[in-house]
């Protein structure tokens, strides 16, 4: 049983170290925490995939397509060709979000030299509304004007490649191991009541991800929104920090048929709040998925459901909950993916310089049978001055 413990601790931990620290980020959340609420840019704790949505937000531990940027970055090492999404976010009263991403694998390898990286770019654009402000003038008539509650942007570039894989033997299975790391920088901005100078800030993501292809299981861990904060005025408010855990089941069932299960702790650090997920999808023929979720322990608890259509590269998504209805949304998104576009790996052309100078090739010689007879000219006798005399 130890040998067995050892080596799912090799397993888990060779060659990255997002994971011991995520624990200790979960392990000292306690001490930053100010409380439900105390976060600035609640927008970027909203569902930005109408698939994971579906399945009550949890993601971490899928991560196989574009969306992976906005919950585990390490994800976009899965990425094969390009791909690129669009959603539309229906909130609460005249709220809305919009959210737009592309993605692809780039032509080199990765850093550890196994794959080909893959990076990404996604634009977040969140609108809280109008606000009417009414003010009485002294004559009491009264003075109606409108102005943008909150309007807040996060623009987001990711990168993620894998860097680990091979066997590690379990008790006489040879499980095949295959490690992810990414890493998101984004640009975050937030402007309240039509401020002409707006907060901004710059925060990261980082991701890990390790897969068991042949069982079909994968484990995920992500810390997203991680930076200085917002400052308004004098007060700067923190960001959202959320730490996610995750992890998930796929197998295949009978023809082109597929059920994944998975389920996802997430640990909002900077608010002391905590939220439980599970999630299901079931693929079927390459054309339709139906998906089902369940958010516990938080105050939007409860169901979650979500059906997506795929054709030829296509895929069409919608989601909804199913729980308190003030913080119901529904989701709708259109993917594409890029099939018949290959991404030629790039490689260095090398010069080579030959390490002595060339010499001139010798004359071939015949041999000699080929070799033709020579004629000589026959010598011309000279005259001589002495003569025979009779």
């Amino acid at each position: 049983m130890k040998r067995f413990l050892d080596s799912i601790k090799k397993a888990i931990t060779g060659r990255c170290a997002v994971f011991p620290a995520a624990i200790l980020a979960f392990a000292l959340a306690p001490a930053f925490a100010g409380g439900p609420g105390s976060a600035g840019m609640q927008a970027l704790k909203t569902e930005m995939s109408p698939r994971a949505a579906g399945m009550g937000g949890v993601f971490a531990a899928i991560a196989d397509d574009i969306y992976a940027m906005d919950y585990n970055p390490a994800g976009l090492g899965q990425l094969y060709i390009p791909e690129a999404s669009a959603m539309y976010l229906s909130g609460f009263d005249d709220s809305t979000l919009n959210h737009i991403s592309i993605g692809m694998p780039l032509p080199f390898m990765g850093l550890a030299g196994l794959a080909r990286p893959g990076f990404g770019i996604s634009l977040m654009l969140a609108d809280a509304g109008s606000f009417d402000y009414n003010y009485i003038r002294g004559d009491g008539s009264v003075f109606k004007k409108s102005y943008d509650a909150q309007k807040d942007l996060a623009l987001a570039f990711g990168y993620g490649e894998k860097v680990y894989s091979g066997e590690v033997n379990l008790e006489g299975y040879n499980a095949k191991i295959e490690q992810y790391l990414g890493l998101n920088m984004k640009y975050i901005r937030s402007t309240m009541l039509e401020d002409k100078n707006p907060p901004s800030t710059v925060a990261f993501d980082g991701g890990w991800l390790m897969l068991e292809p042949k069982l079909g299981l994968s484990l995920g861990v992500s810390l997203a929104n991680y930076g200085p904060g917002l400052k308004y005025g004098a007060e700067i408010t923190k960001l959202p920090s959320i730490l996610r855990m995750g992890i998930s089941y796929q197998r295949p069932t009978v023809l082109d048929q597929s059920v994944l299960l998975a389920v996802e702790g997430d640990f909002y650090i900077a608010e002391a709040m905590k939220s439980l997920r599970f999630g299901l999808e079931y693929h079927f023929e390459k054309i339709f998925n139906l998906r089902l979720g369940y958010k516990a322990a938080e105050d939007n608890k409860g169901l979650t459901m979500g059906l997506g259509l795929l054709h030829d590269g296509m895929s069409l998504d919608f989601s909804g909950g199913l729980g308190n209805e003030v913080y119901n949304a529904t989701q709708l998104a259109f993917s594409y993916k890029f099939s018949g576009i290959a991404i030629k790996e790039y490689r260095k052309r090398v010069n080579y310089r030959d390490p002595e100078p060339q010499k001139t090739a010798p004359v071939p010689v015949k041999p000699r049978q080929e070799r033709k007879p020579t004629r000589v000219a026959p010598e011309k006798k000279k005259d001589s001055d002495f003569f025979w005399i009779h």
